[in-house]
């Protein structure tokens, strides 16, 4: 099993070089691959903010991604649970995780951000 980064995954999504994007497909293909949270932070994070991408769009490409099975992850529950909350609400997708963290795996948060205490008093 390989670790990857977010810019192979980046690749993917934006096709901005077609010779990088075979590549990370091909590599996906032929490979058991491990995603973090943390690279599909900095995935979501990039793809929104410096792309511009529509969050649904991403979330849909991330379960898509989460869904093949030569793709390990540390909880796909856990992620889709962030990612389905990240669609409907101004969250950040990390405040998401956190939010996941705290319903699937009962992990009490403690946060200043008045949004994310919102939703976790609920």
């Amino acid at each position: 099993m390989v670790m990857i980064d977010a810019n192979i995954i980046l690749r993917i999504i934006l096709k901005d070089n077609q010779e990088m994007v075979d590549a990370s497909l091909d590599f996906i293909k032929n490979n058991n691959v491990f995603i973090k949270n943390e690279i599909l932070a900095e995935v979501i994070y990039t793809s929104v903010k410096f792309y511009k991408m529509d969050k649904s769009e991403i979330c849909e490409f991330i379960s898509i991604l989460i869904d093949d099975e030569r793709i390990i992850t540390e909880s796909k529950e856990l992620i889709l649970c962030a990612l389905n909350l990240f669609k409907i609400r101004s969250l950040d997708f990390v405040d998401c995780l956190l939010y996941a963290y705290n319903k699937i795996f009962g992990y009490k948060i403690f946060t200043f951000d008045k949004k994310l205490n919102k939703l976790l008093d609920k």
